[in-house]
């Protein structure tokens, strides 16, 4: 006879792409006649805008710039000037499984910038960027429920696996504008640099909105009247929502923000106001834990049994973990009297698997403003990581992602600087195997042969033995073994001598 399991069918959406961004993007720009030669460098900066993302069949495009801008000294020695340069750019990523209707995410940032002198009246600016693009497409799986067994005696061994997978995703567009009000003294002349930079401190989805609450870190760099500059940062706070299809109560609220664009202006023209406007893009995910109930085995008491056999998809998320770690790091600069400012640019982590530990590095760049003793400005760079490690299950991959918190600093240290930041990671454990479940199968008509077989089988446990194993070996229940050594219902090691039970 048939034994028939019962499908019932789960929706969510399957992670059909994860890519690294990893793109170099140049510009040249030239010296206004109404500003002197160029000197030196003394520093370069970039902040991305994201402009637009299209999926089609087999590729995903990504559009957005940079603005990028560089700090030099000028041949009259006259205050340090800022040039600003619009750097657009187009990134492509090719998959086979990406369609029109499917749903990215995109992160991209500047993990380093510099600039180089090609004469007096011109720079060449060199931005790399970093980051990633995650797909997904609709997807759905049946799982298999056995109906009861009409014959009574076929033995199953059921097995739940948790898996943490997409389920919806959301977009909403917003905007901050605020007035910030610069510290005393004397007033702005000139605004060399502006960037910024997310933190969200509180997401979680109620019925069917994602409720998400944060700040935006702004640096800004400005000089002064008196030709000094001054670096300044404050924090502009929101809270957002964005709605679903359905509602998704206690589940986790994934949020992406991308800057679409930003402005910093002066409000009333006096050097003491300043108007910041910022489009953001809030990308949603809802994530659900689900648990995957599966049959690993079955085998009948008095009849042969046939199995039949599906294959799962089991890929998601099985763990979340989260590690800070303080990153201190020598530049080489003589002759440092004070800092004036100090910006880090980090890359995206690396996974390397040394057995079953893997090591997480990201790759950063440093760079630093100072005066030395002659109070001349200049500027140095170095390249420094931050490190951490955790354990890892042979089939599992470690996704890393790492965020500076806070601001980074730099100090006078011996003969030179010393930079001091401190990372966050979030290191992510993924499943990305499938899970063998029986769906059903066929039982014989006619009962087996009967044995000459003991009532009762007295045998000592063997390192391998579990209840089911020995259950199936001697065609009897785990019930029964249990019941007879006394034993617990999650006692996993067996030991000693066994009585076994023969059902017949």
């Amino acid at each position: 006879m048939e034994f028939q399991f019962e499908p019932v069918t789960c929706e969510f959406l399957q992670e059909v792409l994860f890519a690294p961004i990893s793109q170099e993007e140049t510009g040249e720009t030239i010296v206004p006649d109404s500003c002197p030669d160029v000197e030196r460098v003394l520093d370069a900066f970039g902040s991305v805008v994201l402009r637009g993302k299209e999926c089609r069949s087999g590729s995903a495009s990504i559009s957005g710039g940079v603005h990028a801008g560089v700090l030099y000294a000028p041949e009259d020695h006259s205050a340090p000037r800022t040039l600003h340069y619009y750097i657009p750019f187009t990134i492509r990523v090719d998959n086979s499984a990406l369609t029109e209707q499917s749903q990215i995410s995109v992160d991209c940032r500047v993990r380093s910038a510099d600039a180089r002198i090609l004469n007096s009246r011109k720079v060449m600016v060199r931005v790399n960027l970093c980051g990633s693009v995650t797909g997904y497409e609709p997807a759905t799986q049946e799982l298999y429920h056995p109906e009861p067994d009409q014959t009574g005696d076929l033995q199953l061994k059921p097995a739940t696996y948790p898996v943490l997978r997409a389920l919806a995703t959301a977009e909403k567009p917003f905007s901050i504008s605020e007035e910030v009000e610069l510290p005393g003294g004397s007033p702005m002349r000139e605004l060399c640099r502006s960037q910024m930079s997310t933190d969200i401190v509180e997401s979680r989805i109620v019925g069917n909105k994602g409720v998400f609450k944060g700040n935006v870190s702004l640096r800004l760099l400005y000089l002064t009247e008196e030709g000094e500059l001054c670096p300044w940062s404050c924090q502009l706070p929101f809270s957002q929502y964005v709605e679903f299809d359905k509602e998704y109560e206690d589940q986790e609220l994934q949020v992406k923000l991308a800057v679409t664009d930003l402005t910093v202006e002066d409000a009333n023209g006096q050097g003491r106001r300043l108007l910041a406007e910022l489009q953001m893009l809030a990308q949603c995910t809802a994530l659900g834990q689900e648990e995957l109930e599966i049959v690993e085995d079955a085998f009948s008491l008095r009849h042969a049994f046939t199995p039949e056999w599906k294959e799962l998809n089991a890929a998601g998320r099985l763990d979340r973990q989260r590690q800070s770690e303080v990153v201190r790091a020598a530049v080489q600069a003589p002759r440092v009297k004070s800092v004036v400012d100090t910006q880090v640019f980090l890359d995206e982590p690396v996974a390397r698997r040394e057995g079953e530990t893997v090591k997480i590095v990201a790759p950063m760049t440093a760079s630093v403003l100072y005066r030395d003793e002659e109070g001349e400005l200049q500027g140095a760079a170095t390249r420094m990581e931050a490190a951490c490690q955790t354990e890892l299950a042979e089939n599992c991959t470690c996704r890393p992602g790492a965020c500076i918190s806070g601001e980074a600093f730099a100090v006078p240290a011996g003969d030179g600087l010393e930079v001091r930041c401190t990372v966050d990671f979030t290191l992510d454990s993924l499943s990305a195997g499938a899970l063998k479940t029986l769906c059903g199968g066929k039982i014989g008509d006619e009962p087996l042969p009967e044995e000459e077989r003991p009532s009762v089988i007295l045998r000592p446990a063997a390192p391998e033995d579990t209840l089911w194993s020995l259950a199936k070996q001697c065609r009897t229940t785990m019930a029964s073994i249990r019941d007879a050594n006394v034993l617990g219902e999650d006692e996993a090691v067996l030991s000693g001598m066994l009585l076994i039970p023969i059902v017949k």
